[in-house]
């Protein structure tokens, strides 16, 4: 529900520690591409890229997020808006906007994507450009 709000956060921490120096920093890869729905463009919304520790690895990395476009796409950031991902397998989440809670926006209605999935959940992030879509599915019905 407040994933777009954290992203944000996410996004401010990480570009504020680059003034502490470059210790400890992890080198980052091009991550970008397009996010659909039935072959359309999806038009909004914040994809998170969730670092996944290896078998042979305690450093998972560091968390990394990308808005999308009115176009369907959008570069991904770990630092900065768009500086990439660290390389490594990431668990990837979707998250819808929520309009805002105030006066102005009480009769706009919320995203048709909030609650939907991405697919894939899960990626390896190589060092280099990687150019990868997502598809975005309808929530699946609880029994």
């Amino acid at each position: 529900m407040y994933r777009p709000i954290f992203a944000s956060l996410f996004l401010l921490v990480s570009t504020m520690s680059l003034g502490c120096g470059s210790q400890g920093a992890f080198d980052t890869s091009p991550v970008h591409g397009k996010v659909t729905f039935e072959g359309e463009p999806v038009i909004e919304g914040t994809i998170d890229f969730l670092p996944i520790a290896g078998p042979d690895s305690q450093e998972m990395g560091k968390p990394a997020a990308a808005s999308i476009n009115e176009d369907g796409s959008y570069t991904a950031g770990t630092y900065a808006s768009s500086d990439g991902v660290v390389p490594g397998r990431k668990r990837v989440q979707y998250s819808a906007p929520l309009p805002e809670d105030t006066r102005e926006n009480a009769n706009k209605k919320p995203s048709p994507y909030v609650g939907f999935e991405i697919e894939p959940t899960e990626i390896d992030v190589q060092a280099g450009d990687n150019e990868i879509d997502f598809v975005l599915t309808k929530p699946k019905k609880k029994r």
